[in-house]
């Protein structure tokens, strides 16, 4: 879908809510191919939910105790443990798909909000960047160098609104926005050392709203923001 001045906000409506829809799906358990892997290790290997090395320690007692029921020729009892292992591990998986439901929602319930302006700065003072660059500031997190950027903008009315981050000479290094309130990330193009552009939906209510981006890394590479609608 091709976003202009020209596009509606029904059409935007519609794109912002099948996007919110397609990573709600991908979050959740309905994700068989993502999701699968975390529940076998849970069901075969119940101990990880306490962490790797205590899951191991778990794991590697009941084989010894295992292994010693069928040397002794105590296969019933043998059994039974395994049932009871396999039953015991039902216990961390079914946690894990209930907060994975939960918080695929929560985080849909977050990205249909519709953002509120900024209180006490007027809309005027707001610009509509056509083509805005943006200069990343440094700050120090635990230790680590990552590179905050912002915008303030103006909207007109309530509404979505498109913009498009474009990132040249992209490092690979980890983009953030700020929090998934009122906003999705619908395309993401480029490849490390190349330009990096990233589709960001907003939904905006009328006056000036602050837009914050964070770069994990010590560079700061040239960025523009555009707003396409």
């Amino acid at each position: 879908m091709k976003i202009d001045k020209s596009t509606s906000q029904a059409d935007l409506e519609k794109l912002y809510a099948a996007v919110v829809k397609r990573e709600f799906l991908r979050g959740t358990p309905l994700n068989v191919k993502a999701f699968l892997r975390y529940a076998v290790l849970f069901l075969l290997f119940p101990g990880m939910i306490l962490g790797f090395y205590v899951g191991l320690a778990v794991t590697a007692a009941f084989c010894g105790v295992l292994l010693t029921l069928v040397l002794t020729d105590n296969t019933h009892w043998g059994m039974t443990a395994t049932l009871s292992w396999i039953g015991l591990g039902l216990i961390p998986t079914t946690f894990i798909t209930i907060n994975t439901w939960r918080s695929a929602a929560r985080t849909r319930a977050l990205r249909m909000l519709d953002r509120e302006p900024l209180p006490g700065t007027s809309a005027a003072k707001a610009t509509i960047p056509a083509h805005m660059p943006l200069k990343w500031r440094p700050k120090k997190v635990e230790g680590n160098t990552i590179r905050i950027a912002n915008a303030t903008v103006k909207a007109e009315q309530d509404g979505v609104y498109a913009f498009l981050l474009s990132i040249k000479n992209y490092s690979g290094t980890r983009l953030v926005t700020d929090g998934p309130a009122g906003m999705c990330l619908v395309q993401r193009v480029g490849n490390k050392g190349e330009e990096l552009q990233a589709l960001l939906l907003y939904r905006l209510k009328a006056g000036a709203h602050e837009l914050l981006w964070t770069l994990h890394g010590d560079e700061a590479p040239q960025t523009t923001l555009s707003r396409l609608n």
